[in-house]
């Protein structure tokens, strides 16, 4: 196309009863009030952009208006209104004239409107009330689902953000939550563009179809440029096509590999001229899945990947569009967790282009459903059956050429749903979900991994030790932390599920910056919790708290509420690590597992590992430990002792040393031993506790021959090479309720360096549980960490954005009793003295 202008200007606003107006003109005179609008934005976003205020937009109609002038263009220009989502019963008039309807959110519309245009044009949307059509009498579904208040949501194409009570605010989405675009032609009109990049044996390929016409002369050639390169295409009439094999290195998740882009166009000459159309950047990558010994393993480009993520939310739930430049703060902080996989779930909506761009370029692996969840959909209904494959050739064709792409799912919990109904096997699913998706997703999308619904597999979907798993056994179903070793999990599309408390930063935006008790309705009302059920995901964490702290979470609360938030936030993060040391060990038969979810949708204690602002919260640190490519982890085989594993995803073997140390009142040191040991590339080994140590010591408490001898264990991975440490991990056989320190001396100094950052190190004489550190306008390389007695701690600062000349932490060990402040000034960078703590012996 030559051009493409996107109608963001001049819009217009307002409200009216359902069907007051049935065009443009009935709004003259009409009493209601315009107010200026966003676009693309919704109702919400425009009318008080706060995720606090709830709104019921589903009530009335909404009425979008603004004027655009026709873009001048030579003689034969072609013009087309590009509507890329309407949220979501939506009629278009142009001029006075009805050109489009729309009943469905996730597909985009494209309108040849040449001959309607005149000099100033008059562009009208609105939004007609989905409450009321909600309230037509329809056929009943085979079983209904708690996970929303009207059934009847099944038969529209609608997110149902907003409408899931105890999931999301009440707040429902309405407008043009895309962006529409004037599309002008004056030489090459591009109806469609088909581009499919994927690796066979190794060696790229690239697959290419143009449905095009020329709007002057006829097509000579075209041809296809990948990087440097260009390869000529066929031409014939209306078609440029070509499957062609450039020369492109493999695109891997960053944990495994580079995630290599190249940059792909495509040019057409017409009458001796050459017209490109950028194609964006291109990945090429095999992937598959290890179904082997029932396992549910990806393997891409032949090389086993452990997927460990999330489930993601959105940016920004007012728009559900997330703002680039916080997409990619978002994406790449997950990144740098060592997150390779993100799930787009049937509860949310199809993402937008910027967030595949970036997970092509960060090597984030998604997994894609269709947004379907827990409802009994009418397939069978002709008219719906041709809007949802309308919808999934749409999407396809969209997502084909992201190298990010690792699966495609029918939905999320429609066959649990229905199973948990009771009804027979035969009808948990049906002919859309596993036959008619199936084969749009092999003519759209190639090679990615299909799955009728999530989860799958089994006696019953539910079952966790077979095929695809929700696995909230540990978590939301409150199974002692040993669960997940009998569970026998192979892949978990989501898992765990915990009401996460965040920063102090975060807690004081929801009551006016005073800290909310558990029982205020602000606080609870942010606590998740599945509809109808007894209980809430604060209950969940609660008795998490008790397992590892021995504290009776009720009675903590009314004595010290600022100790049980603190004890909080650790046990989330510390339940969620030690689940990802057993999934990750060498004799583990789990692939890969996706925590619920990335990110909360508003300040408060929800299931994201980073908060709505985006900030990481304790959890999110504890992942990031368990899930980095070289990492050394824990864990706990009774009689058996303590099992070491090392872990090494990388393309070269490491060569590494393994330090045991063990200590009794976190100060005297009661054990400690070493070995070397190489990991191959790509590869893990275990060792034994004991076989490290050589004799007898109950590491794990399990003998119980009197008191425990140790109540912190710390194994450390040390690179033999630089002498670095690589990664460290923590048990604890008396459980984690260690007895505060009053005596102790703690150093801390921090640096401000050349490049804009600040080191801060830290270093004591006796453990440090936790280090929880606060830093406004900063985001740290490491947090909630613990230290053992004379290792030394650096952790990195970054600015989050410039122009900061002042920094000042505070660090606050779960078993200290008084934070530990560091301070630096930019501006004396080059002469700056460290500060430092010194905390004397109390007498």
């Amino acid at each position: 196309m030559d051009r493409t202008i996107a109608l963001v200007d001049g819009w217009q606003l307002a409200h009216t009863p359902p069907q007051a107006c049935a065009a443009p003109e009935a709004l003259i005179g009409f009493p209601t009030h315009w107010h200026d609008a966003v676009v693309p934005g919704t109702v919400a976003a425009t009318l008080h952009d706060d995720v606090n205020v709830e709104g019921d937009y589903d009530a009335g109609d909404w009425w979008y208006r603004t004027t655009f002038a026709r873009p001048e263009g030579p003689p034969g220009t072609r013009y087309r209104l590009r509507l890329d989502g309407l949220a979501t019963i939506a009629e278009v008039w142009l001029n006075g004239t009805k050109v489009a309807t729309s009943r469905n959110m996730f597909v985009g519309q494209r309108i040849d409107v040449t001959d309607r245009l005149v000099d100033v044009n008059q562009l009208a949307i609105v939004f007609r009330s989905l409450k009321r059509e909600l309230k037509e009498r329809r056929a009943r579904p085979r079983w209904k689902t708690a996970l929303v208040g009207e059934q009847n949501l099944r038969w529209f194409r609608t997110t149902l953000l907003g409408r899931m009570p105890g999931w999301t605010p009440p707040i429902t989405c309405v407008g043009p939550w895309l962006p529409v675009v004037l599309e002008c032609f004056d030489a090459i009109d591009v109806e469609s563009v088909e581009l499919q990049a994927f690796a066979e044996g190794g060696v790229p390929r690239l697959k290419v179809r143009l449905e095009v016409r020329s709007l002057h002369g006829s097509i000579e050639q075209a041809r296809v440029v990948v990087g440097d390169a260009a390869y000529a295409l066929e031409c014939l009439p209306g078609v440029v096509k070509g499957d062609i094999a450039p020369q492109a290195p493999l695109w891997y998740p960053h944990t495994h590999g580079t995630p290599a882009l190249a940059a792909c166009r495509i040019e057409i000459l017409v009458d001796g001229a050459w017209h490109a159309f950028d194609c964006g950047n291109v990945g090429f990558k095999h992937i598959a899945l290890d179904t082997s010994a029932g396992q549910v393993r990806y393997v891409v480009n032949g090389v086993p990947v452990f997927a460990r993520g999330a489930c993601w939310t959105t940016a920004d739930f007012l728009t559900l569009r997330g703002d680039p430049a916080k997409l990619r703060q978002a994406l790449t902080l997950a990144r740098d967790a060592g997150l390779n996989m993100l799930r787009v779930g049937g509860t949310m909506v199809y993402e937008s282009d910027d967030f595949y761009r970036l997970c092509d370029e960060l090597g984030i692996l998604v997994w894609q459903d269709f947004m379907f969840a827990n409802m009994d959909y009418p397939v069978a209904d002709a008219e719906f059956r041709e809007e949802i494959e309308r919808e999934a050739a749409f999407q396809l064709a969209r997502l084909q050429k992201h190298a990010c792409l690792a699966a495609y799912c029918g939905g999320s919990e429609v066959a649990q749903q229905a199973a948990m109904m009771g009804l027979a096997r035969a009808q948990w699913s049906n002919e859309f979900f596993s036959e008619r998706l199936p084969q749009l997703c092999a003519r759209w999308h190639a090679g990615i991994p299909y799955f009728p619904s999530t989860p799958w597999g089994g006696a019953l979907p539910m079952h966790v030790s077979t095929g695809i798993a929700h696995y909230y056994g540990v978590g939301a179903y409150r199974r002692p932390l040993m669960d997940v070793k009998v569970a026998r999990v192979k892949f978990a599309s989501e898992c765990l599920g915990f009401s996460n408390v965040p920063d102090a930063e975060t807690m004081a935006l929801i009551l006016d910056g005073a800290v909310p008790p558990p029982h205020h309705p602000r606080w609870k009302a942010r606590v998740p919790r599945d509809n109808g059920s007894g209980y809430d995901f604060e209950d969940v964490r609660d008795h998490y708290l008790k397992e590892l702290f021995g504290k009776d979470p009720i009675a903590l609360r009314n004595q010290d509420l600022a100790r049980y938030y603190a004890t909080s936030r650790v046990v989330t993060g510390e339940v969620m690590g030690r689940v990802f040391s057993e999934w990750r060990a060498p004799s583990s038969t789990c692939g890969g597992a996706l925590v619920w979810f990335y990110r909360d949708l508003l300040p408060g204690a929800g299931w994201g590992i980073t908060d709505s602002e985006g900030r990481p919260k304790a959890a999110y640190w504890y992942l990031k430990r368990a899930w980095a490519p070289q990492t050394i982890r824990i864990t706990d085989e009774g009689l058996d002792g303590l099992a070491i594993h090392v872990i090494n995803e990388r393309d070269e073997p490491l060569d590494a040393r393994v330090e045991l140390e063990m200590f009794q009142s976190g100060r005297l040191p009661t054990a400690a031993a070493e070995a070397s040991v190489r990991v191959p590339a790509r590869g893990s080994v275990t060792l034994q506790g004991d076989a490290i140590l050589g004799y007898f010591s109950d590491a794990t408490n399990a003998y119980r021959f009197g008191p425990p001898k140790h109540d912190v264990i710390a194994v450390r991975l040390k690179d033999t090479g630089s002498g670095g440490t690589l990664a460290e991990d923590f048990h604890f056989p008396a459980g984690m309720d260690l007895a505060p320190h009053r005596a102790a001396a703690i150093r801390s100094q921090a640096e401000w360096r050349a490049d804009g950052t600040v080191a801060v190190t830290v270093e004591s004489d006796v453990f440090l549980q936790a280090v929880a550190i606060s830093c406004a306008g900063f985001l740290p390389d490491d947090n909630y960490f613990h230290l053992t007695p004379g290792q030394v701690k650096s952790v990195v600062f970054k600015a989050h954005g410039p122009g900061v000349a002042s920094f000042k932490a505070q660090l606050e060990p779960l078993n200290w009793p008084d934070p530990i402040t560091v301070r630096a000034q930019a501006e004396s960078a080059a002469t700056w003295s460290p500060t430092t703590s010194e905390i004397p012996p109390t007498q």
